[in-house]
């Protein structure tokens, strides 16, 4: 029985080995393992994309947590985005915009405008600099590349691979956004929430 005992404690030790030599840890993110399994994309901008979820994103929104009532919208705030929504619906019908409301209202304002407060608070304290124009909306571009850096710096994530490293920042070091990328407007202008909707205008 002793022996027994001592071969399954072996078998489970080596099994428990091999598993983890099949499943490698990729590198860390706030304090916790990331494993090759939890990447599926072998390589290229699919591999790039997943890296950037699992390891700058949850460090960015972690970084973003302590600053949630600074950067919370406000009712009066997703009021004014949806009710400037509504009048550009009426004021321009061949866009083909839908009236919004309750409750998609609320959802619709918080993505828009609790997004452009988020990149406003990284743009005001990470430097400024060129925003990107994306289809989601605008991103402090420069402002989050410092910010992403200074995370990394600090420990907040690890890659342990340099390509992985290189691949999922490459977003902000390497990859050509084009006429995307637009000017640093200046912080009186920078993420405004009244600009988030184009302005009906009377002729």
């Amino acid at each position: 029985m002793k022996s027994i005992a001592i071969l399954a404690a072996t078998f489970t030790l080596s099994f428990g080995a091999f598993a983890q030599v099949e499943d490698p840890v990729i590198g860390e993110v706030l304090g916790k393992p990331v494993r090759g399994s939890d990447v599926t994309s072998p390589s290229g901008q699919e591999r790039a994309s997943e890296l950037r979820a699992k390891f700058i994103m949850p460090a960015v929104r972690a970084y973003l947590a302590p600053h949630k009532d600074e950067i919370a919208l406000t009712e009066s705030e997703a009021r004014a985005i949806t009710d400037s929504y509504n009048a550009l619906m009426k004021c321009k019908p061949e866009i083909g915009l839908r009236k919004m409301e309750p409750p998609f209202d609320k959802a619709f304002a918080q993505m828009i405008g609790g997004s452009a407060k988020a990149q406003r608070f990284i743009y005001l304290n990470h430097g400024r600099g060129r925003l990107l124009f994306q289809q989601a909306g605008m991103e402090a571009f420069d402002a989050m590349r410092n910010l992403v850096l200074e995370l990394e710096q600090k420990g907040s994530f690890k890659f342990e691979s340099q390509v992985d490293r290189d691949l999922a920042l490459a977003y902000w070091t390497t990859q050509n956004h084009s006429s995307f990328l637009l000017p640093d407007p200046g912080s009186e202008e920078a993420f405004q929430l009244d600009a988030l909707m184009p302005k009906c205008h009377s002729d």
